[in-house]
């Protein structure tokens, strides 16, 4: 293997020497702790074949494997006396002492099952030693023998014979290990994006805009809408993380790949709404940096803001010259429109430059008054108004004119200045959700970049 994918790019090969130390060291840790506790002990390694046994994918495994015996034990109410990790160049093992109440047959066949039944499971070693230091084997429970990682058939019959190459046995554990890491992502992506949609509809009042108590300024859509429009949108932002993760090429193509993909959303969103226009900008937003944080996923378990920022400025570097002066006027969008009469760049602007309103104002102002102890919804208003005064909202001055849109910025900057308490938040949100109703106008861009703020809370906050 080599090349940009090389799994084991800057690793140190180990010798057999060095791997039979660690399996010594192993029986040591082994001994003393059944000795200490005086009963079942659970040990975790893994099944890495070659000289290479820590390389970044290796470690991200281990640790998931760790993690989801931890779930396991906790979800049959196993207490673990106590668990330790021990680190080595000849590769990874992990310790669980457990009740000497306990028997050790039951704990094997927990084991078994979570080697069978986890996407990565095969790639688990799970050994379980009785209190006297006996292993249970999985024959002693009448459970089949391991599969081969390339051919699925004996793993001891394959090995013996030597069926199988080094490299190919190497290329399909690397396999096994990116399918279950993109499995792991999608669902990420996918959860991130629910609860940015479905929080950005929530929260109430929003100006103009559909949200729980109304449907704003618009006629042609209600909560429902939103809801249909977000489920039919889920599988385009798993492909976007999935484009970033598989692919190896500049980010400028990447952008090009996830334009494509979005096309294909808009459709997907139209036939799920009718024909309505609920989340053009946010499938324009989202997809960038779904694509941008699967494309850092696969050498960063959790990208930093910084790190996804700065690759979304460099995946939408020549994003401008969509705002083509040869395009007939009546072939351009409103946005292409207002490009040429003010310069207003809309949400092509914002991914340009890293998402600036979001990053430097609604990010800070959404977390700040939820740190404070106030709702999703009221740090979700704050975060609006926070956009809503900084944001050359296009669809807002399309549907007014820039001049309401700047006296509005003016008035909320204002307001936002002397850091007002929740409350006074609260009326003003209402105070701009029946003005803006009145005069048939809404800030549909600043509430996708909402949308993009709590996608990006989301995803900080995950919790697997």
């Amino acid at each position: 293997m080599n090349g940009p994918g090389d799994p084991f790019a800057g690793c140190e090969a180990v010798s057999l020497e060095t791997v039979l130390a660690l399996r010594d060291t192993r029986i040591r840790w082994q001994g003393k702790l059944r000795a200490h506790y005086q009963g079942p002990l659970i040990t975790l390694s893994l099944n890495i074949p070659g000289p290479y046994k820590r390389f970044p994918l290796g470690d991200r495994c281990f640790e998931e494997a760790q993690d989801a015996l931890r779930v396991r034990l906790e979800a049959e109410g196993i207490p673990v006396l106590e668990e330790a990790v021990l680190v080595d160049p000849g590769g990874y093992t992990a310790f669980w002492a457990l009740r000497k109440s306990l028997d050790p047959r039951e704990i094997k066949g927990l084991a078994c099952a979570l080697e069978a039944q986890h996407p990565a499971g095969r790639l688990f070693d799970l050994d379980v030693f009785s209190a006297q230091g006996d292993q249970i084997s999985r024959s002693a429970l009448g459970k089949a023998e391991r599969c081969c990682f390339v051919c699925g058939g004996s793993a001891f019959a394959c090995a013996h014979s030597r069926a199988h190459a080094l490299p190919e046995i190497q290329a399909a554990v690397i396999t096994l290990i990116q399918g279950f890491l993109l499995g792991k992502l999608e669902d990420r992506i996918a959860a991130a994006a629910v609860q940015a949609l479905m929080g950005e509809l929530a929260v109430t009042p929003k100006p103009g805009l559909v949200d729980r108590h109304n449907c704003g300024a618009h006629k042609d859509m209600d909560f429902f809408t939103f809801i249909d429009s977000t489920s039919a949108l889920l599988p385009y932002f798993r492909a976007c993380a999935a484009a970033g993760f598989q692919q190896y090429e500049s980010p400028q193509r990447l952008f090009a790949d996830l334009r494509r993909q979005g096309k294909i959303a808009e459709i997907a969103m139209k036939r799920a709404t009718r024909g309505v226009n609920t989340h053009r900008g946010i499938i324009f937003s989202l997809g960038i940096l779904s694509g941008a944080y699967g494309r850092l996923y696969r050498t960063q378990e959790r990208p930093s803001l910084e790190d996804l920022m700065t690759l979304c400025r460099d995946m939408t570097a020549g994003v401008l010259g969509d705002f083509s002066p040869d395009k007939p006027p009546q072939n351009c969008s409103h946005g292409e429109l207002l490009f040429r009469r003010y310069g207003m760049t809309g949400v092509r602007g914002e991914a340009a430059a890293g998402f600036p309103a979001v990053c430097q104002g609604a990010y800070p102002w959404f977390r700040r008054l939820l740190e404070a102890g106030h709702s999703r919804n009221d740090a979700g208003l704050g975060a609006f108004l926070s956009l809503l005064a900084c944001t050359d909202d296009t669809a807002l001055a399309h549907r007014a004119d820039r001049g309401v849109l700047r006296r509005i910025q003016g008035e909320l900057r204002d307001f936002l200045s002397s850091d007002p308490p929740v409350e006074a938040i609260q009326r003003k949100a209402a105070d701009l959700d029946r003005d803006f109703i009145a005069q048939g106008i809404s800030a549909g861009g600043c509430a996708d970049l909402l949308g993009v703020t709590l996608f990006l809370y989301a995803l900080n906050t995950h919790k697997t």
